[in-house]
């Protein structure tokens, strides 16, 4: 299996570096030899057509992920919490009803953020922070507790010497689900605060006008003052990042580090060993060496390839720690993100390899296409899924960058909770390296099967092919 003639090195052949192959005895001029080649359009023109098209691809992609977060907003989760339990409202006709005016707030909220593509749900204060902490929800939005009855005494208080307390609204978030999601959701925090004082405000005044026309009273101007703001916004976040965690961008960085240190790993990896084994040639500067061809079968490559890239994973990821700490980068649970920054490494170094051994020299494409192009917009790194494309949330399903960043963002901001997607990554880790094992080993083992092995005359192109690769 993969067994093929070896051929003797003559010392001469040895000492010029030349391996197993001859110079040939008279080189053509080079003016000719441009002009060769730029005089056929089928050495420039695809080269050309490629680049091109995957730099266009790459424009479209990139751009539109971050031209217009606020127009692609959907599905944003954000916490309500309504603590308000109401009180008595003294009405027009001047009998006191029961009122809740925090749970009026609350549906005006829902129903006013559902318009920008915000997703608004009830539930209780525990709750909500827990999601908030998990990286679940981008924010949390409470209704303090005695809210109707503030707003009430509020605007007694045009009238009364007593001194107020506002009502409140509080508005939390977490900066470890992301920079900009916390900069949206601080956007909706002062959207909301104009629109309640607006809705709060306008109740009150009107309520109070009401009362003081029927006792004879001149509504002063600086009641009204007083009124037309009533409610006190204020946002906060009850867990803030520790020093050296770089804004929330640091798991977004080292995520980018893992999936090119699997990506261009791999290559690497392959580049040198094809070189080391005969089937590819070395080259340093203007030294070139093509080896003597060992007889080793395409799987045995590839297995050969895939144990270095895990001896590689192992040595990266302790050199991004160490990095990491030495730059005064913030590494809590350093051992678990240690542990997930190999399966990570060695998750996407399995697939980009197994690509390039059954695709050949298309594999490389493919890779640069599933692990950066696509990988980068759908990473949810920089900008929340919710705020791109819904293209770029389908892709992020599959795609490595995006769920390597879930289990390093959940490491290093969320204490490692497996909820808050270290769970998810580790899964779809495994998942992605047993497709990658699966598609290597078969691949291989099929065109080893079939005698396609990799040395000139091995295996010969279609007749269509060759004549499109080698006309003229």
């Amino acid at each position: 299996m993969g067994t093929h003639e070896s051929h003797k090195v003559s010392d001469s052949d040895a000492d010029t570096g030349r391996g197993a192959h001859e110079a040939p005895e008279v080189e053509q001029p080079t003016g000719r030899t441009i002009a060769g080649v730029l005089g056929s359009p089928r050495f420039w023109l695809a080269p050309l057509v490629l680049v091109a098209v995957l730099f266009s691809l790459m424009a479209a992609l990139y751009m539109s992920a971050v031209v217009d977060p606020q127009r692609h907003l959907h599905d944003f989760p954000v916490a309500l919490v309504n603590e308000d339990s109401g009180g008595e409202v003294t009405g027009a006709d001047g009998k006191a009803t029961e009122q809740n005016i925090g749970n009026e707030v609350a549906n005006g909220i829902i129903a006013s953020a559902a318009d920008s593509g915000i997703v608004v749900r009830r539930t209780d204060r525990s709750t909500a922070l827990g999601e908030l902490n998990s990286g679940k929800v981008y924010g949390v939005v409470v209704i303090g507790s005695s809210f109707t009855n503030r707003a009430v005494a509020l605007g007694r208080s045009t009238v009364l010497p007593a001194q107020p307390t506002r009502p409140a609204i509080d508005i939390f978030i977490n900066r470890g689900s992301g920079a900009f999601a916390s900069s949206i959701t601080s956007t909706f925090a002062e959207q909301l605060t104009e629109r309640v004082n607006a809705e709060v405000g306008a109740q009150l005044t009107a309520q109070v006008r009401d009362q003081l026309d029927r006792n004879d009273v001149t509504f002063t101007g600086a009641a009204q003052l007083a009124l037309a703001d009533p409610v006190a916004v204020s946002v906060s976040e009850p867990t803030p990042l520790p020093q050296g965690a770089g804004n929330g961008l640091s798991a977004f960085y080292l995520t980018l580090l893992l999936v090119l240190a699997g990506f261009t790993g791999a290559m690497m990896v392959s580049i040198v060993v094809d070189g080391m084994l005969g089937q590819t040639p070395i080259e340093y500067g203007p030294f070139y060496q093509l080896r003597e061809r060992l007889a080793i079968s395409r799987w045995a490559t590839l297995a050969a390839k895939w144990t270095i890239m895990f001896l590689v994973a192992v040595v990266l990821s302790t050199l991004f720690i160490v990095v990491g700490a030495w730059v005064g980068t913030s590494l809590p649970n350093a051992f678990v993100l240690w542990v997930i920054s190999i399966l990570g490494i060695f998750a996407v170094g399995v697939s980009a390899s197994a690509m390039m051994a059954v695709f050949g020299n298309a594999g490389l494409l493919f890779n640069l296409l599933f692990f950066v192009v696509f990988g980068l917009p759908s990473s949810g790194g920089t900008l929340p899924l919710e705020a791109s494309p819904r293209i770029f949330e389908w892709l992020a399903a599959i795609e490595p960058m995006h769920v390597i960043y879930l289990g390093v963002r959940s490491v290093l901001y969320f204490d490692a909770d497996l909820s808050a997607g270290l769970a998810r990554s580790v899964i779809q880790c495994l998942i992605g390296l047993c497709i990658g094992v699966l598609l290597g080993l078969l691949g291989t083992k099929y065109y080893d099967r079939k005698g396609w092995h990799r040395y000139p005359g091995g295996m010969t192109l279609p007749p269509k092919l060759d004549k499109i690769v080698n006309a003229g």
